[in-house]
C-alpha cells in the first residue's frame, strides 16, 4: 500500500513497463503506466508544483474525465473535451500546436469543469484550456486572449421550463 504522500515507480517483470503508484483519497490506489503520465513542466495556474497528471474516465459514456495529480493525488480536476459540452466550439488547435511545438493533429484539448452544488450552474473554462501533445504527453495550460473564450462558460445556458397541465 502506498500512502498519499508516498509514490513509487516500479517495473512489472511481465511487461517490463514502468508504473507510477499513488494513493488518492478520492480514487484509491492508482497504478499508472508511465507512458500515460501527462507532464506539465510549468505546472497549472495556481498549482505550480503540480507537474504530473493522469486522465481517468469518470464512467462509460460520460463526457467528463478526471485529471488527477500524481505529485499530490488529492488534487484532481473534472475535465472534458469542450466540443462535447459547448455547441459550435472551435478548438484553438493552431495556438495549442504552436505552444507545444507540434502539429495540430497531435494535440488533445481539455477544459476544466466547475461543478457547483447546483449542477445546472456548471461552467467550463474556455479561456485556459489544457493542451496535450499526444505523442510525448508534454502538456500545458494555455491562457487565450480571445474575447470569445469565456472563463466561466455556462454549460446549461438556460433553465428548464416545465409547462403546467391544465
Amino acid at each position: 500500500m502506498v500512502s498519499a504522500a508516498e509514490e513509487s515507480v516500479s517495473t512489472s517483470p511481465a511487461s517490463a513497463s514502468a508504473v507510477v503508484q499513488v494513493r488518492s483519497s478520492r480514487f484509491g490506489d492508482l497504478r499508472v503506466p508511465v507512458d500515460r503520465v501527462l507532464h506539465f513542466p510549468q505546472g497549472l495556474i495556481g498549482f505550480a508544483a503540480a507537474r504530473r497528471f493522469v486522465i481517468l474516465d469518470h464512467r462509460s459514456g460520460s463526457p467528463f474525465k478526471w485529471m488527477v495529480c500524481l505529485d499530490d493525488p488529492d488534487i484532481a480536476f473534472a475535465v472534458a473535451e469542450p466540443a462535447r459540452l459547448v455547441p459550435d466550439y472551435r478548438a484553438p488547435l493552431d495556438a495549442a500546436a504552436r505552444a507545444l511545438g507540434v502539429e495540430a493533429a497531435d494535440v488533445a484539448l481539455f477544459v476544466i469543469v466547475t461543478i457547483p452544488p447546483d449542477p445546472l450552474a456548471m461552467t467550463v473554462n474556455l479561456m485556459a484550456p489544457v493542451v496535450v501533445d499526444m505523442r510525448t504527453r508534454r502538456s500545458r495550460q494555455l491562457v487565450l486572449e480571445d474575447e470569445r473564450c469565456d472563463p466561466s462558460y455556462r454549460v446549461c445556458a438556460g433553465s428548464v421550463a416545465v409547462a403546467a397541465e391544465s
